[in-house]
């Protein structure tokens, strides 16, 4: 392909895109109209010869802007065909990132009466589009701003640190206790069982030993007393008295072989328990044994730590961003905050302003008289509902790639992100699997441009992609957005200044 032929094809295309611009913006609405009115609190961005929509078509035009009682006062020409009721709603919307308007008309319905011409439109509200979403989206930053305040102050979190620093502390000490503790009962029983062995065998032999002594010493004083025969009254007092002493002797001696017994029976106890300690039953063999309490302690530490990790390492970041939708010719706003425990895993809630929001047509018939003719008039009626929806996800990381899951504006789905470098990323979402026909596939690029910046140009992002690509309602976009985190804000919270 020469370079002549590449000039040509650029040429072409250019010239397409640019008739295509003035097809799409080029005034195309002629029709017989009636004259009305209408005072507004702010006429800045419209112009003379604004277009009146309604449900997007062309309806007529704003002819004049005019000054009356402190309001602007607007002068409507629309189509004599299109019938206007006391209860229709004017709004005025922006129309480009340049920030010209158009009116947004609702005519109304048959349950109030017909507005006639030159009557005024009461209904008409002129803050929405992007200075609405921006003032929700102030009022917002400002309520996070109090509250990252709160749980960043020094105090709070100095005593989180010593709380959790003690309580760790705490465990360590007290599993390094017991487990000392439970050695020396250890060693204190084995000790006892070896000394009580000991006495035991020296003190049966001694008391063998000894009895016999007795019983020898009482036959030989038996003997003595035969032998004298009474001759010898000092002598055998003397007998008598050795012999009751020996007695005594011996009846102390039964006595303390009935203590020896017990004590006896201590030792065994005290064996046995020693064994069944050794062998891990019962309550302290257990604990010296076993060591899931050991285990089960540390593990308690071990989560404690954790919980301090997860508290005090949290990161939030918030995002605001809004995109111009090209063939609806209207503003799609998004507000989220995502919380990050950990560096693999996040967790995200947000507000979606949806301009389209879910569509349903009905069509009313009623009469209307007309110089004494009576006429049959079908009105379809368009209803939006559900313009405000939700985002309600979890994610993982996986390096450069981030799996997301749950709400997507009020349904069900999933994404993927993709981050191969810090200043773009791509994603893709799907989901609305339930509504009957195909679901809603959403493809966007990201780019920041100025992330290398200063604060707050670097929180700056830009974004374009597609929406509804399956199906027949398919739209794309390109938009602007904002994005910072909790750090970003402990950086201006003092900076910014207190009423």
């Amino acid at each position: 392909m020469n370079r002549a032929l590449k000039i040509g094809i650029f040429f072409i295309f250019c010239s397409c895109c640019a008739g295509i611009y003035i097809y799409k913006s080029a005034d195309l609405f002629e029709s017989e109209t009636k004259t009305y009115f209408a005072l507004a609190d702010d006429a800045m961005g419209l112009l003379r010869d604004s277009n009146i929509l309604v449900s997007g078509v062309v309806v007529g035009k704003l002819d004049k802007i005019g000054l009356e009682n402190g309001k602007a006062k607007f002068t409507l020409k629309i189509s004599k065909d299109l019938v206007i009721y006391e209860n229709a709603k004017l709004e005025k919307v922006m129309e480009s990132m340049l920030g010209t308007y158009v009116l947004s008309l609702e005519p109304g319905d048959s349950s109030a009466a017909v507005l006639k011409e030159n009557d005024y439109i009461k209904n008409v509200k002129t803050d929405s589009g992007m200075s609405a979403a921006m003032n929700k989206v102030s009022e917002i930053m400002e309520k996070t701003d109090a509250l990252m305040e709160k749980v960043l102050e020094r105090e709070n979190k100095e005593k989180i640190d010593k709380i959790i620093d003690m309580l760790v502390r705490m465990t360590e000490n007290t599993t390094q206790n017991f487990e000392g503790n439970m050695k020396m009962l250890s060693s204190v029983l084995k000790d006892m069982s070896q000394v009580m062995q000991k006495v035991n065998a020296k003190s049966d032999a001694e008391m063998e030993k000894l009895s016999k002594i007795l019983d020898n010493t009482l036959k030989v004083t038996d003997r003595i007393a035969e032998m004298s025969d009474g001759k010898d009254k000092q002598l055998n007092q003397t007998l008598a008295d050795l012999r009751s002493s020996l007695k005594l002797i011996a009846e102390e001696l039964a006595a303390s072989r009935g203590a020896m017994k017990e004590v006896r029976e201590i030792t065994s106890n005290v064996n046995q328990i020693t064994e069944k300690v050794a062998k891990g039953e019962g309550t302290v063999g257990k604990l010296m044994t076993d060591d899931k309490l050991y285990q089960d302690l540390v593990k308690v530490s071990d989560k404690l730590t954790d919980y301090a990790d997860t508290l005090l390492g949290m990161k939030v970041y918030v995002d605001a961003h809004s995109n111009y939708m090209v063939f609806d010719n209207s503003f799609k706003t998004y507000f989220d905050i995502t919380l990050q425990p950990r560096k693999d895993r996040f967790y995200l809630l947000g507000l979606v302003d949806d301009p389209r929001g879910n569509v349903s047509h009905t069509v009313t018939t009623h009469t209307t008289d007309v110089d004494g003719t009576t006429y049959i008039v079908e009105d379809d009626k368009t209803v939006v509902s559900d313009k405000l929806k939700f985002n309600l996800q979890i994610g993982r990381i996986f390096g450069p790639v981030a799996l997301r899951g749950g709400i997507f504006q009020n349904k069900a789905g999933f994404g993927i992100d993709y981050n191969p470098w810090k200043y773009v990323s791509l994603s893709a979402e799907i989901f609305d699997f339930a509504s009957g026909g195909a679901p809603q596939l959403r493809v966007q690029g990201l780019a920041r441009p100025l992330l290398w910046t200063i604060e707050p140009f670097s929180w700056l992002y830009i974004t374009a992609g597609g929406e509804d690509l399956i199906n027949g309602q398919r739209d794309l976009y390109f938009g602007l957005g904002l994005r910072f985190d909790d750090d970003d804000l402990k950086s201006i919270v003092p900076s910014v200044p207190r009423p």
